[in-house]
């Protein structure tokens, strides 16, 4: 029983460890990116964040698709979640981009530290 007991910790502790490496990673590219569309200075700061990511869709080269219709299909019909995109990702990409990218940014670190934090609480078993 105390090895099923230590397993869940491990898995839980494990699980939290990489969700938050994750966001803690997503977190530090929203800042990137934010510095780089501030950087560039030709007003994309102040363009809506969905406009910015239509125009300049990384993934379009690769399957010759724009992925913002992809994402939206995915999360509404997918996922069964049409309220998850309209209006909260809605809500997002409407926002301007140096702000959806700055709250991005600083959420995911928070979440990520947060979340490696609560998964180093959980009890090793001492050899």
């Amino acid at each position: 029983m105390k090895t099923i007991g230590f397993l869940l910790r491990w898995v839980v502790g494990f699980v939290g460890f990489v969700i938050g490496l994750v966001l803690l990673v997503l977190g530090i590219l929203g800042i990137v990116f934010l510095g780089v569309v501030l950087a560039a200075g030709d007003g994309r700061a102040n363009q809506v964040l969905g406009q910015v990511w239509f125009q300049h869709d990384p993934f379009f080269w690769i399957q010759n698709t724009f992925s913002i219709q992809l994402a939206q299909v995915v999360i509404e019909r997918k996922l069964l979640l049409p309220s998850l995109w309209n209006p909260g990702i809605t809500t997002i990409l409407n926002w301007p981009s140096w702000l959806a990218l700055s709250v991005v940014g600083v959420v995911g670190l928070v979440l990520g530290w947060i979340l490696i934090r609560f998964s180093a609480r959980f009890p090793r078993r001492r050899a």
